[in-house]
């Protein structure tokens, strides 16, 4: 083993430091540590959580689900908390969500490590419609975590309510007159008053009952007084209320007619001058064979070329227009039907000027059974 000589380091007031570094052999010289430090980088220190973990826990669900409440009804929200705080704390209120009370009472006493304390608020819906989200903002004396904030969320029914807003009458035979009735609804126990607000179609008798708060509106399709050729129908009816969130409703119903003998098309539209010669094909709706008793046109302009034959689960019947009358009937008595089957025969004249006043719809030029 060697020895080296460490050299002498003086200042002013003598030798800071002598001694000897004995070196092995074979081993290099230690390199210094602050030199190993200059070329090695520093590993960057570990990510620190700004956010402390929370000091509150909830033993009941979190938001708190209120369901389905009445525009007028007040509910209880409650909340389960427990301390996981190592030394007590207080709350305070700081801010609550419109129609929500609190009784700070209930945070008078500080809150004690590991304690499980119920707080209750009431949320009052007055005012309210629909999907509704709230909360109570809660302050704390602890520096770490100044605010909790309490969730619940509810769905506020409306104040005017209808069992459905589209109904059907489904198939309706010419000799029926089906009935049916929209049922109107108050809740918070006010009376209910419900108004016509549309035109009612002469096909159509429409009734308002009332009692207390609730209301129906009864409605009749008179078969009967459709016109010819009309094969189905959506009404739409417009219903005012007393509610104030709900003033108006918009009511739909449909149906189609339900004919033992069904003509495509439902009536024939003449929408042109080249065009003098159209088709009418009858079938019954059973698929059974039937015939044609009788066939007239009643009015001018049009002539039956076809006259009725024998028995058949088909028939074509044609008619050619011969004029420029406006309009004429076809009336059919077939052995299937108590009553006449009566088609309309309509000749659009192009070049015909319409009346002052009146709008033509290019949809109206052709039926295809969805209209009435």
């Amino acid at each position: 083993m060697s020895a080296t000589p460490l050299t002498t380091i003086n200042n002013s007031r003598g030798p800071l430091y002598h001694g000897t570094l004995k070196v092995l052999p074979g081993y290099p010289m230690l390199v210094p540590a602050a030199l190993f430090l200059m070329q090695t980088p520093t590993p960057p220190p570990p990510p620190v959580d700004l956010v402390p973990p929370a000091r509150i826990e909830m033993t009941t669900p979190f938001p708190t689900h209120l369901g389905s409440v009445g525009p007028k009804e007040i509910h209880e929200a409650a909340f389960g908390l427990r301390s996981t705080h190592d030394r007590p704390f207080r709350f305070r209120v700081l801010d609550l969500s419109l129609g929500t009370t609190l009784d700070e009472a209930q945070l008078a006493e500080p809150m004690k490590p590991g304690e499980v304390r119920l707080i209750r608020a009431k949320v009052d819906a007055t005012g309210m419609l629909g999907a509704v989200k709230g909360g109570i903002r809660l302050g704390t004396d602890d520096p770490a975590q100044p605010v909790y904030i309490l969730r619940y969320d509810l769905t506020v029914r409306p104040e005017v309510s209808v069992d459905a807003e589209r109904k059907s009458l489904g198939e309706v035979a010419p000799h029926e007159s089906p009935e049916v009735s929209f049922h109107f609804a108050r809740e918070g126990g006010d009376p209910l008053r419900l108004v016509l607000a549309s035109e009612i179609p002469a096909h159509l008798d429409a009734q308002l009952v009332h009692e207390g708060t609730q209301a129906d509106l009864r409605v009749v399709l008179k078969a009967g007084r459709l016109p010819a050729g009309t094969t189905a129908g959506l009404e739409v009816l417009k219903v005012a209320t007393n509610g104030p969130r709900q003033p108006l409703f918009t009511l739909y119903l449909d149906w189609r007619m339900s004919m033992p003998v069904v003509p495509t098309p439902s009536r024939l539209v003449f929408s042109d001058l080249k065009t003098t010669l159209q088709g009418l094909e009858l079938r019954a709706r059973d698929g059974q064979p039937f015939r044609i008793l009788k066939a007239e046109i009643q009015g001018k302009g049009f002539e039956l070329i076809d006259r009725p034959g024998p028995e058949a689960t088909r028939h074509v019947l044609r008619i050619r227009r011969v004029g420029r009358s406006p309009e004429a009937m076809l009336v059919l008595e077939c052995s299937n039907q108590d009553t006449p089957l009566k088609v309309p025969l309509r000749f659009l004249d192009p070049n015909a000027r319409p009346a002052k006043g009146a709008v033509v719809t290019p949809a109206l030029l052709e039926d295809h059974g969805h209209r009435h």
